[in-house]
């Protein structure tokens, strides 16, 4: 079994030999250009960037500051009107969210109203002073409420109205949204709009007995009029309009109480009553320019009957507009100068990392891969210094690779003609003797050099089939020859042929081969090969007068051979690695010359006929290497159709 123990790196050897040609190429080419004289060159040209770029920073300043200037007002126009729209939203939520607060604070009172067991037992009593004595401290409370109690038929029992109020009538189910809340069962606020264009906001709640019986309604209303829009603007400050329908009946606009009554502009009524969307325009009161906004009103049907306008005064955010305008220009000229200054001092900040960029290439031109490119920053210039830092640990990176692989190529082509040189002596000593004493010499002394020179030549004719054949293997050209063989004549010739080798070192060689073997499907001269390979191993590791014996068995569908023999075995960490390329074990390497592909060779020839290798080793007794083959009559999957099958590469 045979490694290289200096590198292990060489099982990578096809792959990195490729990526090193590539290098070698790259080396050549930067090699050819004056990398030097192109950093000075780039040197010398940054005196004239820094010019350049602190005159076109002052261009573009110049250039910023004039387009600025003349669309400054087009911009404080822009944002004077999105700033008028920002407020009308704001109002438009702050009225629409004080509407909905009023709402659900008069749903909350009437339910609370209509949960009280005692309003259900009066109202069956049809007891008016009672009901009357329940209702009187919440319109106490809250003053602009209109509260009606009545019974399951609408007939009003009990109510409490302000003066200034609408009363409700004797029978409730005349209003709109309470019959909708008597068939619901459940609290329904709605907007009714009276004939007389009075808006009035009902709430109405059904009164049920603890069985949940439906006895009466319990009835609560607030007007939008014009004491409702004076109490918004007192709470929010916003100018508040209410129209029924498109005409003005409330409002807190300065100027436009004599106005109430007036329509709105078709225009408004279009957007906001008929297609139920906002609708914003601006209004001339009191010789004053307004910002207002419509949002609709609707009904218990979702139908808009009504609006409401939130209004802002424009002239004030028009005087904002040119008090920014007159501070604008100076502050543009301050501006425009500190930038110049700033421009100059930028580019030069800008040319201090180009200038260390330029010394980081004028020491890699000058072959120094080992000093790091370091500019700080995350900005363009550290990120092209990122990849200068990229190619030179790359540079480095393939120097190191090449001088690594020259070394390797050396260790193994000396490894090769050392492998070469044993027989290749033995041969040459041989020749010599049997050509210069030919004659003199006894017929046991002639068999016994033809002998030698046999030895000498089959481990020769070994050695170069194994490298021819790795060679091949790597090349994707080596192929195989399936037929059927008799595996025993097979390893019958084998054995033949290293019987020298044997005899050498006194070993014997045992095969045990079943009669009546059946044949299997393979290349006779490949499989013959593996034999050799793995006998030669055999002999060469085991001890001088060794046993080594070659089992061959029949298990299922395939043969399963083993080579056995009483070296000192494979220690477990390098048994995972025995059929690399050129691996060899740290003790075989001191011991015996080797070039490390017999093994590997073996394991592409066997899982190229569709079987597997497999190795058991112990220290103190010895290594099994075994391998399978698929019988002739069970080829799992081979096409023998074809007489050429590839052979997996050694890199797979």
């Amino acid at each position: 079994m045979t490694y290289n123990p200096t590198k292990r790196d060489m099982a990578n050897t096809s792959a990195a030999t490729g990526e090193g040609v590539r290098r070698r190429g790259l080396m050549r080419r930067l090699a050819s250009t004056d990398v030097g004289a192109v950093a000075r060159r780039w040197q010398t040209g940054l005196r004239g960037l820094r010019t350049r770029l602190a005159l076109f920073s002052v261009l573009l300043v110049l250039v910023a500051a004039g387009g600025s200037a003349a669309a400054g007002w087009r911009i404080v126009d822009g944002l004077l009107e999105s700033e008028t729209s920002n407020r009308l939203e704001l109002a438009s939520r702050t009225f629409g969210s004080l509407y909905h607060q009023r709402v659900s604070d008069a749903e909350i009172v009437t339910r609370q109203l209509s949960e009280r067991t005692f309003l259900a037992q009066q109202i069956q009593r049809r007891n008016s002073e009672q009901l009357t004595a329940l209702i009187e401290p919440i319109q106490t409370l809250r003053p602009f409420y209109s509260i009606a109690v009545a019974d399951r038929d609408g007939n009003v029992l009990a109510k409490i109205v302000p003066s200034n109020r609408i009363d409700p009538g004797p029978n409730l189910l005349d209003i709109p949204g309470v019959p909708a809340a008597l068939e619901l069962d459940a609290a329904l606020p709605v907007l009714v709009r009276r004939p007389d264009c009075q808006m009035v906001v009902a709430v109405t709640v059904p009164a049920k007995t603890p069985q949940g019986n439906v006895v009466g309604l319990m009835h609560l209303r607030f007007p939008l009029d014009d004491e409702f829009a004076h109490q918004v603007k007192t709470d929010t400050g916003l100018d508040l309009s209410l129209y029924c329908g498109d005409m003005l009946v409330a409002t807190t606009l300065p100027g436009q109480t004599t106005m109430l009554g007036t329509r709105a502009d078709p225009q408004v009524v279009q957007h906001v009553l008929e297609g139920g969307t906002d609708w914003e325009q601006n209004l001339r009161v009191g010789g004053q320019t307004y910002r207002a906004r419509y949002v609709p009103l609707l009904d218990v049907e979702g139908k808009p009957i009504a609006m409401y306008a939130v209004g802002i005064p424009v002239q004030s955010l028009r005087d904002a507009r040119n008090a920014i305008l007159r501070f604008y220009l100076p502050v543009m000229a301050c501006i425009a100068m500190a930038a110049m200054a700033m421009g100059y001092l930028g580019s030069t900040l800008l040319a201090r990392p180009l200038r260390r960029l330029t010394s980081a290439a004028a020491r890699i031109g000058s072959g120094d891969l080992e000093s790091p490119v370091l500019v700080e920053g995350e900005d363009e210039v550290a990120q092209l210094a990122e990849r200068m830092e990229e190619m030179r640990r790359s540079l480095f990176q393939t120097y190191s690779q090449l001088r690594q692989l020259n070394q390797l190529k050396d260790e193994y082509l000396f490894s090769v003609a050392h492998e070469v040189r044993t027989p290749l002596s033995s041969l040459v000593a041989s020749v010599e003797v049997l050509a210069g004493d030919y004659q003199r010499m006894s017929p046991l002394e002639r068999e016994a050099t033809i002998r030698r020179i046999e030895r000498g030549a089959v481990r020769l004719q070994t050695l170069v089939e194994n490298v021819l054949d790795a060679g091949s293997i790597r090349a994707g050209r080596f192929t195989i020859h399936l037929l059927p063989a008799d595996l025993g004549q097979v390893l019958d010739g084998v054995v033949a042929s290293l019987q020298p080798i044997l005899e050498e070192k006194r070993q014997r060689l045992e095969t045990d081969v079943p009669a009546g073997l059946p044949a299997v499907m393979a290349d006779e001269r490949r499989i013959a090969q593996v034999f050799a390979n793995l006998i030669s191993n055999a002999s060469k590791y085991g001890p001088e007068g060794d046993h080594i014996v070659v089992q061959v068995r029949t298990q299922h569908s395939f043969v399963l051979v083993k080579v056995a023999d009483h070296g000192p075995g494979i220690p477990l960490p390098e048994q995972g690695e025995l059929f690399e390329r050129y691996f060899r074990s740290a003790s075989s390497a001191r011991t015996s010359p080797g070039t490390g592909l017999g093994l590997a060779i073996s394991k592409a020839i066997v899982e190229a006929h569709g079987g597997v290798v497999g190795l058991e080793s112990d220290p103190l007794q010895g290594t099994v290497v075994s391998f399978t083959l698929p019988l002739a009559s069970q080829r799992e999957g081979l096409d023998v159709s074809s007489p050429r099958s590839p052979v997996p590469s050694l890199a797979s």
